[in-house]
């Protein structure tokens, strides 16, 4: 009996030992869970204050010159061309195969567009939106119509951006958008069925560019995002219908991120997470429109032709200016003397100059047709 009450002592004592041993376990279990959770957020809270207290130093609201303001305006620019467009190896850094083809035909050698009208642009994909090549709908037919038009005119207005910044002659969008609705040309496939010709005639345009949207769409998978914008044009002119150039470019937006441990995975997915902000489609979109922009050849007669047409203007807003040779003084009362004004300058050479009073009646001319067209 001795020996028995002595084992079933030993167990007991055996057992309040494994009871308070794993007690201990999982409360230093807790305490290293609790420490741990504790440091991801001390470390992210000391990324947060390095960020804004970096962002406070190098923000600043003067600029220190670091040139002497006698440098030339008007040198030969560098790289005109090439600027911004992405050479292999920044596609393969991106991960970015980018463009599929830019044809151009011969014609626009031999005889390039000077006035293009930029049309509206058809969307392919629709008004949804595209995550992980999910349609997500919209909530009523009004908003994915909402949306459909505001992905294509994004591209429009981009395309038209830098497009305007070229030798060319553009015609502004609202211009061309107000003309197809009073023609009643409402969808892409009413602008389809209107001949490249009659569009031209009634736009005044030498060329007009259609563009398709082939592309917009976002992929998130925590670690890796992607936006995914394509852009499809052509130009096509208003005297034969012949096409110009043609050409489509997609532009893959890639986001990867590497998580070693759980702080690191929570931290790249949401970065992964803002990366699918409006502001990065934007900047896909941009760079869309630049590819295909800077692609389209120079034409340097164009170029030779404007900077004529600029001298010319300049020589005879110059030949009115009063010089210190030809300036007329006019005494005021009190025995002062001040040279005449320009437009009074303008307004004394002679009665064939074109003067301020002339071109006062070519804008009343101007406001009286419009007035006239609107009745």
């Amino acid at each position: 009996m001795t020996n028995d009450r002595h084992e079933f002592h030993k167990l007991t004592l055996r057992s309040k030992a494994k009871r308070f041993a794993n007690n201990n376990n999982f409360k230093h279990k807790q305490m290293k869970i609790s420490i741990s959770s504790r440091k991801m957020v001390k470390g992210f809270a000391i990324l947060l204050v390095i960020s804004l207290i970096a962002t406070g130093c190098f923000s600043r609201n003067y600029v220190k010159r670091k040139t002497t303001g006698e440098e030339p305006f008007f040198q030969n620019e560098e790289g005109i061309a090439e600027h911004g467009k992405k050479k292999t190896i920044d596609r393969i850094y991106q991960i970015d195969p980018g463009d599929k083809e830019f044809e151009i035909s011969d014609k626009y050698y031999t005889n390039p567009p000077r006035k293009i009208a930029i049309l509206p642009f058809d969307n392919l994909v629709g008004g949804n939106y595209i995550l992980n090549s999910i349609p997500i709908p919209r909530f009523s037919d009004k908003e994915k119509d909402g949306w459909n038009w505001t992905y294509a005119n994004r591209l429009r207005r981009f395309f038209f951006g830098h497009f305007a910044a070229r030798e060319f002659v553009d015609i502004e969008l609202m211009y061309v958008d107000k003309m197809l609705e009073a023609l009643g040309i409402l969808t892409p496939n009413d602008l389809y069925k209107v001949p490249a010709q009659e569009l031209g005639r009634i736009l005044d345009a030498d060329a007009l560019i259609y563009g398709q949207v082939t592309e917009y769409k976002n992929s998130y998978y925590t670690l890796f995002a992607q936006i995914q914008i394509g852009l499809r044009v052509k130009c096509v002119s208003t005297e034969d219908g012949t096409v110009y150039f043609e050409g489509e470019h997609i532009r893959h937006d890639n986001d990867i991120r590497v998580a070693t441990n759980p702080f690191d995975f929570v931290i790249a997915s949401f970065q992964n997470s803002m990366s699918m902000r409006d502001v990065y489609a934007a900047r896909a979109s941009e760079e869309v429109v630049r590819e295909l922009v800077i692609r389209i050849p120079i034409v340097n007669s164009f170029i030779e032709e404007e900077e004529q047409r600029i001298k010319d203007k300049i020589n005879t807003k110059l030949s009115y200016l009063p010089t210190p040779e030809t300036g007329i003084l006019n005494e005021d009362k009190g025995g002062n003397t001040t040279s005449l004004s320009v437009q009074d300058k303008t307004q004394s050479i002679s009665p064939d100059e074109p003067s301020a009073k002339e071109d006062d009646q070519i804008i009343e001319y101007g406001t009286k047709a419009k007035l006239k067209s609107e009745l």
